[in-house]
């Protein structure tokens, strides 16, 4: 467990939450997959919902490119959802996600949590 964000399962999905003042950069992108592939193995679920409020960011291109790579090496087949309530698509996270998606998981941004469920084929029943 880190401080920067809390990962846990529900026996439906994997839930990552964000520390309000998280920030991605290459060594907390590192630091998450690292995590988050322990996180699948051990519970066998390659479904992920991840939150936060709106998050800093400190990483170029060629950062999102290892992001996206690190990703579904880590963790082949990934589905996850980042639900961000405050989410603005940019170039960089639209290149972090097809960087992901050509080499096989699947990322997709929301800013609504059902939305992301629906996405992720898990019915809300909270």
């Amino acid at each position: 467990m880190s401080a920067d964000f809390s990962v846990e399962f529900n026996g439906k999905y994997i839930q990552v939450i964000h520390a309000p003042d998280y920030e991605i950069s290459p060594e907390s992108n590192e630091k998450l997959w690292a995590e988050l592939s322990q996180a699948c193995r051990k519970y066998k679920c390659l479904k992920v919902l991840a939150e936060g409020p709106s998050q800093k960011r400190k990483i170029s291109s060629m950062d999102a490119f290892q992001s996206g790579s690190q990703a579904s090496e880590s963790i082949p087949g990934l589905n996850l959802a980042i639900c961000i309530s405050e989410y603005t698509p940019d170039e960089t996270t639209e290149f972090f996600k097809n960087v992901a998606y050509n080499r096989g998981a699947n990322i997709e941004f929301f800013k609504d949590k059902k939305k992301a469920l629906d996405w992720l084929g898990i019915k809300d029943t909270e």
